[in-house]
């Protein structure tokens, strides 16, 4: 391929528009040669942190230079190295200027024409999309997407937890969701996607048809990868955690080869509301974590908890709640058979041990 190609190749990855051969294409040209894989994994990192500044405080310049200032690694001195620097790294350096202006103009149009749904905590809302897709946004949820929706795009961007159920459209303008890590590509019509900003976790759960997931789903950010989930199927992946925020002990029962691991699960009928209940303000723990649970309290509930005990933390509990308006019976019931105490002082809940 020459520059022009995967100029154009490039372009259309980022921005989420490649189709299947492209998306191989650019795949080969990554893998070609260390020096490609690094420019394109620094290009398109940037190119994401761009996407999610707030529109409002967006300074055109100021993006422009951001992105394009970023450098391409210099490669060693052998005369191999020589050769490629005078030769591929000019070319990918002139390629890269070239890339940042238009991606910058193409930033720069959509952000101008971006329409965003915001759920506030304690709230859940229903939009239907131009082109009839259904979304039901939870609690602490954002939803962007252009105002040419339907016309020569389907594509949105989550923060945050939302259940799509797509209308059918044309196979030429497939349904996109992006969220700050993985792009859902809908091959069906009812999925739920969970990507909040502060879990540890992304997870989608595919009620009925299928979905393709793409992205870094090795952990590793120059890797680009697909995953397909069919129906009751739900496939988590648990993003990179820092090596200080957990220390091996020899007696630790925890399974290290599941740390930050991807996980598919089958499930049935029965435990679909477990993934989508809230959207009927269903709440199932199905042994969640007292810190886990207190994440989706908080969003429920609009609240914060305190809860400083890492044991405290890790304590198991199942159970399931519907239409409770109030949290201090939610933790009422949890207490009744889980060993915690709490009290509530305004909107901070403190989470303590029982220890009697």
């Amino acid at each position: 391929m020459n520059n022009e190609e995967i100029k154009l190749l490039l372009v259309k990855y980022i921005t989420r528009e490649a189709d299947e051969n492209e998306i191989d294409q650019v795949r080969q040209w990554v893998s070609a040669h260390p020096e490609n894989e690094q420019y394109f994994a620094q290009l398109y990192e940037t190119w994401q942190h761009m996407l999610y500044l707030k529109p409002e405080v967006i300074d055109e310049e100021k993006a422009f230079t951001k992105f394009s200032a970023a450098n391409i690694p210099q490669p060693r001195e052998t005369k191999y190295r020589q050769l490629y620097r005078w030769s591929k790294v000019a070319a990918a350096i002139a390629l890269f200027g070239i890339l940042a202006v238009i991606l910058t103009k193409h930033y720069s149009q959509n952000i101008q024409s971006i329409r965003e749904v915001a759920v506030n905590k304690g709230g859940i809302k229903k939009i239907i999309l131009a082109d009839g897709t259904q979304v039901w946004l939870n609690a602490g949820s954002k939803l962007n997407y252009n105002t040419d929706f339907a016309k020569k795009n389907r594509t949105v961007y989550l923060e945050g937890e939302a259940f799509f159920e797509i209308a059918p459209g044309k196979k030429t303008i497939p349904f996109i969701v992006n969220t700050k890590n993985y792009t859902i590509r809908d091959i069906g019509t009812k999925f739920n996607l969970k990507a909040y900003p502060a879990d540890s976790f992304f997870e989608t759960t595919v009620v009925k048809g299928e979905v393709s997931v793409e992205g870094n789903v090795d952990n590793n950010a120059r890797e680009m990868s697909r995953i397909y989930v069919k129906p009751r199927q739900v496939l988590r992946i648990y993003y990179p955690q820092p090596k200080e925020k957990y220390t091996y002990k020899p007696d630790d029962t925890r399974d290290l080869k599941n740390l930050n691991e991807i996980q598919v699960l089958q499930i049935d009928s029965a435990q679909i509301n477990k993934y989508d209940g809230w959207k009927q303000d269903l709440l199932v723990f199905d042994g969640n974590t007292l810190n886990d649970i207190a994440k989706v309290l908080e969003r429920r509930y609009n609240v914060k908890i305190v809860m400083n005990d890492t044991d405290l933390q890790n304590i198991c509990y199942s159970g399931s709640f519907k239409n409770i308006g109030s949290i201090d019976k939610v933790l009422s019931l949890i207490k009744s058979n889980t060993a915690i105490n709490y009290t509530i002082a305004g909107n901070t809940i403190t989470i303590t041990k029982n220890n009697n």
